[in-house]
């Protein structure tokens, strides 16, 4: 593993249950064990269907674009630059990236997610 290296050096992938995402894992699962972190695009009008994870952690940084986030059974929330959402294990989220610019986020786990079903996506690919 390279300790120093370019975001377009590491693989993208497609979540399952996602669409018009593209994913990068900015430091991988088994690094340390304890976390992993990603930098995710969802293209205007994709969506993280909603899900929950069993025992992760996850907190989401939106860097650009916008979102509407819903946790639970709460009415959707608007999310845009800056926002930072927090969600505790066994919280349903769904993520709908809206607007006409692709929503960034960098998202973390901790633990990291266990092993699934990713779709590896071509460099380059569309988003």
């Amino acid at each position: 593993m390279d300790l120093i290296t370019h975001i377009d050096d590491l693989p993208a992938y497609a979540p399952p249950g996602h669409s018009g995402t593209r994913n990068v894992r900015l430091v991988e699962r088994d690094a340390c064990g304890r976390f992993e972190m990603v930098l995710g695009e969802i293209a205007p009008g994709g969506v993280a269907e909603a899900h929950h994870h069993d025992v992760e952690y996850q907190a989401m940084y939106v860097l650009e674009g916008h979102a509407e986030i819903r946790l639970d059974n709460a009415a959707p929330c608007s999310c845009g630059p800056g926002s930072v959402v927090r969600i505790p294990p066994g919280t349903v989220h769904e993520v709908i990236a809206t607007g006409d610019v692709p929503l960034k986020l960098l998202i973390v786990y901790s633990p990291p997610l266990p092993q699934r079903a990713d779709v590896p996506l071509e460099p380059g690919a569309d988003r």
